[in-house]
């Protein structure tokens, strides 16, 4: 698939500035935000994406959508308003690919978004509508317009896609599950990690455990990550697991964005659920060789290139 064909990926969340710890006390300007991560994922992977959100009138959002346009990525519904900001965060690194995330994002542009009619139409222009719980999470406004969006893009005949992505930061487990009930009804597949679900319910459970509890909850499509231990999926009545990838892993910021942009243009590109799954895996393992949510994401063609060296193994 040349990267003009397609319908592609609509992407709502809240895109941020990045400060990478670089080591020595410095830090390093990019950009990310899982709606971010995402979308500039699909593009290098070759698949047309859209994001839909609002960053403030400062040189962080100026500069975000600059990034995002040379990706290749469309910003024409990415909303900037005058008197808002754009969130911003730091991650500071722990080794072994852990680390710890600083956030400045109180108030900012993409939680006080009222989306438009043209955004939803973008959002109808495509072929599958991604979200997840922090777009939800940032603001009551937000949280309105995401759910008028899964509502949009369902009645639209879309894929919707949504990962549960539970920030215990950002709001409470009772708000946080009445949030995805709100939802549920709008999505056809889910995406969870193990570490999300725990978190979220304070029950710790297998993948296989969480996989199933979501598909008898009616969703088409379950896809549990469970990070070193592999990931977990049920689909039209196939169950998978899948492996990590074994990398020298720097940094595993977006690890999870990576994954859900691989699977999805899996799906897109008309793999089967078990090739969608080995691809998002190898996509979310090369992520993790550099710092940072987005400079580790890899081409389409080093993408393949990895799992066919993998394959000969």
């Amino acid at each position: 698939m040349k990267a003009s064909e397609g319908k592609g990926i609509a992407v709502m969340g809240e895109p941020m500035a990045e400060f990478s710890d670089m080591g020595k006390g410095m830090y390093g300007l990019s950009f990310s935000g899982d709606a971010v991560n995402v979308a500039i994922s699909a593009r290098r992977l070759g698949v047309k994406s859209y994001v839909i959100s609002a960053v403030g009138d400062d040189y962080f959002g100026r500069e975000l959508k600059v990034h995002l346009e040379k990706e290749g990525v469309k910003t024409d519904s990415l909303t900037v308003i005058k008197d808002g900001y754009t969130g911003l965060y730091f991650i500071t690194l722990l080794g072994g690919g852990d680390h710890v995330f600083t956030y400045y994002r109180k108030g900012s542009s993409a939680g006080r978004l009222v989306i438009s009619t043209s955004q939803l139409d973008r959002i109808r222009s495509a072929e599958i509508f991604h979200f997840s719980g922090i777009a939800q999470a940032i603001g009551k406004v937000a949280r309105k317009s995401v759910l008028k969006a899964a509502r949009t893009a369902k009645n639209a005949g879309l894929t919707v896609s949504y990962d549960i992505n539970y920030r215990p930061k950002l709001w409470d487990r009772s708000t946080a599950a009445d949030a995805f009930e709100e939802v549920s009804e709008y999505v056809d597949t889910i995406f969870v990690s193990t570490e999300d679900w725990h978190l979220l319910y304070g029950k710790k459970k297998s993948a296989q455990q969480v996989a199933t509890e979501l598909r008898n909850r009616g969703f088409e499509t379950v896809v549990v990550k469970d990070g070193s231990r592999g990931s977990f999926g049920i689909a039209n009545g196939n169950k998978v697991s899948q492996e990590t990838f074994s990398v020298d892993a720097v940094d595993a910021t977006g690890a999870g964005d990576a994954y859900d942009a691989g699977f999805l243009c899996g799906t897109v590109r008309g793999l089967d659920f078990h090739s969608a799954m080995r691809y998002a895996s190898m996509n979310a393992a090369l992520k993790c060789t550099r710092k940072g949510g987005i400079r580790g994401l890899p081409t389409k063609t080093q993408l393949e290139i990895a799992l066919a060296s993998h394959s000969k193994k």
